[in-house]
């Protein structure tokens, strides 16, 4: 339990790479390191250098291995914990009492705390209240694979002498008030898509989406991005996937923090968004269109446009009814159309249009989540391609899922056949 089993860590690594038909070059590719760096850990008989743990998470991805999982097949936990849950639970006592396991884990604590959705179940699991926490992640895609956020789902006590609302300022503010805000964590509202019978009180956690800086390096000479999307348009993904390919920024304001009055909401989106930031992709929140924000003065950024047919649209009615009669429209359907009708790009302005086809997305009468999620993912490919094109660099994106579509040789792969576009435009003069 205290020393480092290399035999059986590297042979669960070496197994989960085989399963998965992946050769030694693309595994180490998709993990991030040299080849001779992935040969290094599997084939030595000895603990690797903690830097292991800087890539434990794509590890764990190319393995499809749980991050548990491989902990307890190099001998660093227990056998009975099983899931980022317990992991977050046994932290402390593991770098308090166990030997060699506290010494991995105080040298790599990334590990512990890299992930958002661990910090806010390690949180969870220190309060002296006896919560149930149940967890779920919204992983899509069948050719990009995309972690959009986690659904933390908290169920209290059985005699807990409060009601929802109180449960809900309990947890925001005394259990994760040190990381509600800087995480831009929100209570869940609408219809959860990948949790059949969630919990009353959903947390969101942001993963893919979530907001976050530019990169250091490269650093591509391209206007900021402002994506305008429908509500259910996917914007805030493809936002982020355009932003890493290009090394930018992500703004998504579902994750920046916002006060939960409406009024306030609009009035900081609203200041954030008067100037252009660079090196920043900036997702409008499509609601917020409908409670006083205006677009913002596009000079100076560069516009992508969401569109999307209509089973989208009337499947976007459905998932936000909540919010669109609150905005005032006794029929959802007219309040996704207001939105996409508030949309809107001045005369002389160049800008992305992307179509999302219901084609693309639906099954029959049922959307399929991964093929709307790899629909996104190679629209933004698109857009980062002609980008980075027009910035004078190679048309490969630099980071982020979509650097997953690059070959070995330096090629992206091409993409499907899609009914859905992307389309360069200048906006009409009247």
């Amino acid at each position: 339990m205290t020393h480092w089993r290399a035999d059986e860590w590297a042979e669960a690594v070496r197994t989960g790479i085989r399963a998965r038909g992946l050769s030694l070059d693309e595994a180490a590719r998709r993990i991030g390191v040299p080849t001779s760096t992935l040969r290094s850990w599997i084939e030595h008989r000895h603990a690797p250098k903690v830097t292991v743990f800087d890539h434990w998470a794509e590890i764990a991805e190319v393995t499809g291995l749980g991050e548990a999982e491989l902990l307890r097949a190099a001998g660093v936990l227990p056998a009975s914990l099983a899931s980022p849950v317990h992991v977050a639970q046994a932290a402390k006592a593991l770098r308090e009492g166990i030997d060699q396991a506290g010494q991995f884990l105080r040298q790599a604590t990334a590990l512990v705390y890299s992930s958002p959705g661990t910090q806010v179940a390690n949180l969870i699991a220190a309060s002296p209240i006896d919560w149930e926490m149940r967890i779920r992640s919204a992983t899509r895609g069948d050719e990009v694979r995309v972690t959009y956020h986690h659904y933390v789902g908290v169920v209290p006590p059985r005699d807990f002498p409060h009601d929802d609302a109180e449960v809900r300022r309990i947890l925001e503010h005394d259990v994760l008030g040190e990381l509600w805000r800087p995480l831009g964590l929100y209570w869940r509202v609408a219809e959860v898509h990948d949790w059949h019978e969630p919990p009353r009180l959903v947390i969101q956690v942001p993963e893919q989406e979530a907001t976050r800086p530019p990169a250091p390096s490269p650093v591509v000479a391209a206007p900021p991005v402002v994506v305008l999307s429908p509500i259910w348009g996917y914007g805030e993904l493809l936002a982020s996937l355009v932003a890493d390919g290009l090394g930018f920024g992500n703004v998504d304001f579902r994750y920046f923090g916002l006060p939960d009055a409406m009024a306030d909401r609009v009035r900081i989106t609203a200041r954030e968004l008067a100037e252009p930031a660079p090196r920043l992709v900036h997702s409008v929140p499509p609601i917020m269109l409908l409670h006083g924000l205006a677009v913002p003065d596009l000079t100076g950024r560069l516009p992508v446009v969401v569109r999307y047919g209509p089973r989208m649209r009337a499947r976007a009615a459905r998932i936000y009814r909540e919010p669109l009669l609150e905005a005032g429209f006794a029929d959802p359907e007219e309040g996704a159309r207001a939105i996409e009708e508030a949309i809107s790009v001045p005369p002389g302005c160049a800008y992305f249009e992307v179509t999302l086809a219901d084609e693309d997305v639906f099954d029959g009468d049922h959307p399929s989540l991964d093929r709307l999620n790899d629909s996104v993912a190679w629209l933004a490919e698109q857009i980062v391609e002609q980008v980075l094109l027009g910035a004078g660099h190679p048309p490969v994106p630099v980071g982020g899922p979509l650097k997953r579509l690059v070959l070995p040789s330096g090629r992206v792969r091409r993409p499907p056949a899609l009914a859905g576009q992307v389309v360069r435009r200048v906006a009409r003069t009247t």
